[in-house]
């Protein structure tokens, strides 16, 4: 399916032309209406589905429980795997973004680091998140390894999180712009032709050159970047994903039209699209808000007492 197809010219689509149901609302109350959408591509070992967090699975049917949420309910890239995560926020991109204020993307085995609780209740009711605060404020790193268990407890803590805590949350993160994963200080261009097909690179930034995005403002893209935020992990307004969306879109479409790709090409390249484009506001709007979380890494065979603490995110 061509995404060409879909490709939004006007106004984004509204979640209730597609018939998704509002059990679990979009909204929350007279705070910031905030969606964190966790991505899976497999049925999930682990969900979490409140008013704040969602569950969300590519190609694969709804369950009849309502475990999860799919994105084949609605205008969807679904069945092409070059996407990779980009099918997630595609699909929310084109059929919940106007329900929401804020809309965040997390990979299943990398949530942020989100919790509110007074550390007296923590400490009490989950003592594996507060160890987890407590090394984060401690030590500058990317992320820390765990086991399935405490991972287990962190969405525990995530999914007990009542009305107050979810308004609490939503109004710290609509203090920011955008909210994004600690960076690998490293050069991107390097970091590309070590982990993919160094030819590709070029290509990339072709893409990136002749994007429409640039039609009547200045490119500060730098392609030299040594600051970099992979992932696909992000939580941002609605009208930076927006636009941020409609560029990345945009250079992939080039991409595609010069090379040859497999697996999931056009998502390892939408990883560093978003560093260049972020680089770009930086420059543009040069009092942008962002706030740079670590996340916990799912990792079923660290030692459960082992720190596990990494110091870049994805490659």
């Amino acid at each position: 399916m061509s995404v060409g197809a879909y490709y939004p010219t006007g106004s984004l689509v509204d979640v209730a032309s597609y018939g998704i149901g509002r059990s679990r609302s979009l909204a929350q109350g007279n705070g910031m209406r905030v969606k964190i959408f966790s991505c899976h591509h497999l049925p999930p070992q682990f969900t979490c589905n409140t008013v704040l967090f969602q569950t969300l699975v590519s190609n694969l049917p709804a369950p009849a429980d309502g475990a999860f949420m799919s994105d084949l309910d609605g205008v969807n890239i679904a069945a092409d795997n070059l996407y990779g995560e980009l099918r997630h926020q595609f699909f929310v991109w084109r059929n919940l973004a106007t329900s929401l204020d804020y809309i965040g993307f997390e990979h299943y085995r990398r949530p942020f680091f989100i919790d509110p609780l007074p550390p007296a209740d923590l400490a009490v009711r989950y003592p594996d998140v507060m160890a987890m605060r407590l090394y984060f404020a401690a030590f500058n790193v990317a992320g820390m390894r765990r086991g399935s268990a405490a991972f287990a407890t962190y969405l525990a803590m995530r999914a007990s999180l009542d009305a107050g805590c979810v308004q609490q949350v939503g109004g710290w993160i609509g203090s920011y712009d955008i909210v994004v994963p600690k960076a690998n200080n490293e050069s991107i261009e390097l970091q590309w032709k070590q982990s993919h097909d160094p030819e590709l690179w070029d290509v990339l930034t072709a893409g990136i050159q002749q994007s429409s995005f640039f039609d009547g403002r200045p490119s500060y893209v730098f392609l030299g970047l040594e600051r970099c935020h992979f992932a696909n992990m992000y939580i941002m307004r609605r009208d930076l994903l927006d636009e941020y969306l409609r560029f990345c879109f945009d250079v992939l479409a080039y991409c595609r039209s010069q090379a040859a790709l497999t697996g999931r090409a056009l998502g390892y390249f939408s990883e560093r699209v978003f560093s260049f484009w972020l680089y770009q506001k930086r420059i543009e709007c040069p009092t942008i808000r962002v706030l740079e979380l670590p996340f916990i890494f799912h990792d079923p065979f660290v030692d459960q007492d082992a720190v596990g603490a990494i110091q870049k995110s994805s490659a």
